[in-house]
């Protein structure tokens, strides 16, 4: 039987990434649609996006990866039309995992125009020459600030949203599954929540969510920071310089943070996704027991050593003037603050139900599992360009040679 080709966007992002890494170990053919502004060269586009292991084994990956150069936000995904059509002629499934993931304003309507725009042409390229299945990732928190038990069947019921971010995918959710019951288009969609490090390595490159929080806590221990602080207002009156500074956060201590591995993600989507009794259905991939705030609060506590840190109610924290420190720290966490005050509890039937016997399991997040992740990020200078520590087979020697026959544009 001949091996399906998989058409992938954003595999150059942390999850699509792993999940290309995992249909290319289980012989799926594969085309990369990268974006390459800055003009890249496309071997080390591949090398970003593939381990170590995997770069070592190219030829006998040879002729079943082709990195596209094209971009979604561009009508026929910034291809020439003959190469649009030929491409569309020989994928089976689609993988859409690209979108705009900033939760600042967006000025330049990037949000809509990917996330809303490029999803649609995605969706319209898998009805183009022959019907393809596609997979497409949402998030679960299309939910917005609903609160309560949200269902996989569910999408619209009139919440309100945290950000454009969240609003964005909303709608591009709501767009592409009405597009595709009209066009006849099999579609499946996954819903990810807080998606971290890997559990066994704590590899990761996103540095936003919770990593925000971490890089904040990390800076109180360093040096620099305590001398610049020996005469700051932040310090309590009274107190040795050497001693924690107090930082106060706002947030509901009981409410919960719904973070996941990377690695249980991309098994839980893979394993789905090639199982053809899921299409039409959507699922929440999630943890089942998040952790709570001040849980994480603690973790974060022994992981870096700043245990002065409390969270605390909104209003009892503007009851009195923040310090310094509390101030720089929630400007540099601004756009993540609403998650600090609850979110839904997100039903995952549908999950449950095709994992079911596959010893795929969410792992449980613990003192343990906070640690490696900030760790990780410490060393890897917060994704600091050039330091980058495999997660998949970390090594001493790093083979960068790219099989010139592997990678090509179409």
């Amino acid at each position: 039987m001949r091996k399906r080709t998989l058409l992938i966007t954003g595999a150059t992002g942390f999850l699509g990434s792993c999940l290309a890494e995992k249909y290319l170990d289980n012989g799926y053919g594969l085309k990369l649609l990268v974006r390459n502004r800055q003009r890249t060269p496309l071997k080390e586009i591949f090398s970003e996006i593939f381990s170590e292991k995997t770069m070592q084994k190219l030829n006998a990956f040879a002729g079943r990866v082709e990195l596209i150069e094209g971009d979604i936000s561009l009508e026929n995904l910034g291809l020439p039309v003959d190469d649009y059509l030929r491409l569309a002629d020989t994928v089976d499934e689609v993988l859409h995992c690209a979108a705009a993931t900033k939760f600042e304003n967006d000025r330049n309507d990037t949000l809509t125009q990917t996330n809303i725009y490029g999803s649609l042409r995605v969706a319209r390229f898998c009805s183009i020459q022959k019907i393809k299945r596609f997979h497409y990732v949402s998030t679960a928190y299309v939910a917005g600030k609903r609160r309560g038990t949200v269902f996989e069947t569910e999408l619209e019921n009139g919440q309100k949203f945290n950000n454009t971010y969240e609003q964005s995918k909303f709608e591009a959710e709501k767009r592409i599954s009405s597009f595709a019951e009209q066009q006849g288009i099999p579609l499946t969609v996954y819903r990810p929540s807080i998606i971290t490090g890997d559990s066994g390595t704590g590899f990761t490159r996103n540095y936003d969510n919770i990593y925000a929080f971490c890089r904040e806590l990390v800076r109180l221990t360093t040096y620099e920071t305590r001398m610049k602080l020996r005469d700051s207002s932040t310090l309590t009156e009274g107190k040795h310089a050497d001693l924690p500074v107090s930082l106060r956060i706002p947030g509901d201590k009981h409410s919960t943070i719904n973070l996941i591995p990377v690695d249980y993600a991309a098994s839980a989507i893979f394993h789905i996704s090639v199982q053809k009794e899921t299409t039409g259905k959507t699922f929440h991939i999630v943890n089942p027991s998040p952790p709570t705030i001040e849980e994480i609060a603690e973790w974060l506590k022994v992981a870096t050593g700043i245990y002065s840190v409390r969270i605390v109610p909104k209003h009892e924290f503007h009851i009195t003037e923040p310090n310094t420190w509390e101030k720089n720290f929630l400007k540099k966490t601004e756009t993540f603050q609403s998650y600090m005050f609850g979110e839904a509890c997100f039903d995952s039937a549908n999950t449950r139900e095709f994992l079911a016997g596959s010893n795929i399991d969410c792992p449980l997040i613990t003192q343990e599992f906070i640690s490696r992740i900030i760790q990780y990020a410490i060393d890897a200078k917060w994704g600091k360009k050039g330091v980058i520590r495999e997660y998949r087979e970390i090594e001493t020697n790093h083979n960068k040679t790219c099989n010139n026959g592997l990678v090509k544009s179409i």
